[in-house]
This record gives C-alpha cells, sequence and structure tokens, in this order.
C-alpha cells in the first residue's frame, strides 16, 4: 500500500508519474470493467469516474484498461459493492453513504453531517489515518479494496419547494438524502428518502418529494434542480465535503503486482484532486448563473446551523456505542479517529486565513 505519510496526494501522482515514464513496458495488460451510481457520460460521469478511468491509464502506461458502466448495466445504485463481490464488475465506483445500512462507519467515511470541509476532510483522509481506516475495514468485513478517489466539496443544502430556515421548518418535509444525514432528519420529524441519481429529477418534478439535496452547485445545475424548485437553502452543511472509492475484489487486487497496484492508487489520489479541483471552479460558475434566476435563496439561521452541528455529532456517538455493544468497533474507530482530528484542527489551526 502506498505510503499516505511519505507522499503527499499530488506529490505522490508526480512521483509515481515518474516511475511510469521510466518503467518498462509491463508484459501482461488487465482488462476491467466498472460500475457507477450514475448514468455513463454525463458532467458527474466525466468529472469523477471518467477522470479516474483516463487517470489509471495514465499512470499505468495503458496496462490496466477499465471499461466504465452507468448505472443499471451491470448493477444498480446501491448494489456496487456487492457486484464485485460476485464478479459482476471487477471494480465498483462507489458513494460510501450508500452503504450506511451495512456499517454507520460508512457514513464518516462519506462526509460527515456539520464535519470537515473539503480542506480537512482530504488531510485526514490523504495523511491522516481515513484511507488507512477504509482499507482496513473493507479488507476485513467484505475482503475488498477500496481506492480513494473524488472528493468533493459542499453541497446545497436544499432545492426546496418549501422555504427553510430552521430545524422546526424541516419537519413533515419529504426529503430525497442519502447518508447519515437521512438518519438524522427523522430524528427532526422530516420524512427522508434514498431515491437514484437518476430518479430525482422526476420526484422533485411530481412533487414526490418536497426537496433534494444532491451533490454540489455545477452537478444540480445541469440537472435542473432549480427550474423546478423555488427555493435553493444553503449553506450545504449536512455534506460539507464528501468521497467516493474505486473498489476492487481483494482476488483481483491480489492478481496485479505492486508496481501497478501502487500506481492505481496514485492515480486515485491524482484523480480526486482534479475532481475537486475543478468541481470548484464550477460550482463558483454555477452559483453565479443561479443567483442571476428566479430562486429565492434561503440562508439556514445560525442557530439551525450549530444544531446541525450538534446532531451530526451526536449520531456519531450514539452509532459508536450501538455498534460497539453489538461486537463491531470500526464506527467506534473511525468516529473517534474523525472528530478528533477536526478537534486538533480547530484548535491549532487559528493561524490559518479564514
Amino acid at each position: 500500500m502506498i505510503n499516505l505519510k511519505a507522499f503527499g496526494g499530488i506529490a505522490a501522482a508526480a512521483a509515481l508519474l515518474g516511475v511510469v515514464a521510466t518503467a518498462p513496458v509491463q508484459a501482461q495488460k488487465y482488462n476491467f470493467k466498472l460500475t457507477s451510481f450514475v448514468p455513463a457520460k454525463g458532467g458527474f460521469w466525466n468529472n469523477y469516474m471518467g477522470r479516474f478511468i483516463d487517470a489509471v491509464d495514465l499512470m499505468t502506461n495503458g496496462e490496466v484498461k477499465i471499461k466504465g458502466f452507468g448505472v443499471g448495466v451491470l448493477a444498480g445504485p446501491f448494489d456496487g459493492w456487492a457486484a464485485v463481490q460476485k464478479g459482476t464488475a471487477d471494480i465498483c465506483y462507489c458513494y460510501p453513504g450508500f452503504a450506511l445500512n451495512a456499517d454507520p462507519a460508512n457514513g464518516i467515511f462519506a462526509g460527515m453531517v456539520g464535519g470537515m470541509p473539503m480542506e480537512e476532510f482530504m488531510h485526514w483522509f490523504v495523511a491522516g489515518d481515513g484511507t488507512k481506516l477504509l482499507t482496513e475495514m473493507r479488507g476485513q468485513t467484505q475482503k475488498l479494496v477500496p481506492i480513494v478517489t473524488g472528493f468533493g466539496s459542499t453541497e446545497i443544502f436544499l432545492h426546496s419547494h418549501k422555504k427553510i430556515q430552521t430545524i422546526a421548518d424541516l419537519k413533515g418535509m419529504k426529503i430525497r438524502t442519502a447518508g447519515a444525514w437521512a438518519d438524522i432528519l427523522k430524528r427532526v420529524g422530516a420524512s427522508p428518502t434514498v431515491l437514484p441519481p437518476a430518479d430525482i429529477y422526476t420526484a422533485l418534478e411530481r412533487r414526490v418529494i418536497d426537496g433534494t439535496e444532491f451533490v454540489t452547485p455545477s452537478t444540480n445545475i445541469k440537472l435542473g434542480f432549480h427550474k423546478i424548485a423555488k427555493y435553493i437553502i444553503v449553506p450545504g452543511i449536512h455534506s460539507p465535503a464528501h468521497m467516493n472509492e474505486a473498489v476492487f475484489n481483494e482476488t483481483t487486487w491480489k492478481s496485479m503486482p505492486k508496481m501497478i497496484q501502487e500506481q492505481i492508487r496514485a492515480a486515485g489520489l491524482y484523480a480526486g484532486f482534479r475532481t475537486a479541483m475543478q468541481i470548484g471552479i464550477d460550482d463558483i460558475n454555477a452559483m453565479e448563473a443561479m443567483s442571476k434566476g428566479k430562486n429565492e435563496w434561503v440562508a439556514l439561521t445560525p442557530e439551525a446551523q450549530e444544531k446541525i452541528k450538534e446532531l451530526g455529532r451526536q449520531w456519531s456517538e450514539e452509532q459508536a456505542k450501538a455498534q460497539s455493544a453489538k461486537g463491531n468497533d470500526w464506527m467506534a474507530r473511525v468516529s473517534e479517529s474523525y472528530w478528533s482530528f477536526y478537534d486538533r484542527w480547530k484548535k491549532f489551526g487559528t493561524y490559518r486565513h479564514n
């Protein structure tokens, strides 16, 4: 496994690019099928899945070729991990928040409610314990090997048919979401539903749901949520950052030489960084474009934002205790690492310019 403490994200990519440039061409080629949770060839695909596929081709000098399939071809939106375990797909490009029922620790890996923004989140994953913990958990519990990639920034809190400013305003709302936020919404009287990305627009348009969060502004504007929901609620404190993983079957992974394994890990970091940077630019452009429209922009009250932060940490603590009582310590380990890292960052990062 790549030594993430020795190599920073881009430094790792640059170092291994040097290896690629000087290494002899491998004798064996690898051809893999990748399943995803979104349709192929759209904007989300290009910036996440497509970027990873291209990075692997680049880093391995074309020795690893990945053919990507959109949602529903090889597996459903929430079935990627199982498809890799069964051999239906060689790789799943997955969002950990969809696996919350399998283990609530996935909610932390997905990007926690009221938790770390993208910069802190990426530091925890790349130079802290995030990748190590995810790798250990996937290996021990599922015989899978995750490649951390596809980092992204803060989402829009809601595209909504109803004006939302306070926690009380969420009561009775039918909201499309995923991850830990779905569980927390129940606690404040809302009715969360986890819908595949392809079904969100129609559900919002037909008012099957009252509001939706999905990804960041640049994806949402392409999906047209702002055209059918009057209100745009910010900030996206329910999802300050997110991460995706490209997951291999353990047997498939071990069939490849160590050098190619390292090159794929570097490709994940490189693609993840590029995704995050591109999203930042695209999101600003999307926000500017939507600000010129007819939507009403609504800010959550400071009290609501503080309450969501409180609920996120409370949920983490409760889930850790519940899982530990069942003999599963993953939630406790991941939660403790995540929140202690964030607390140290806030305490000793006061020198940083905000």
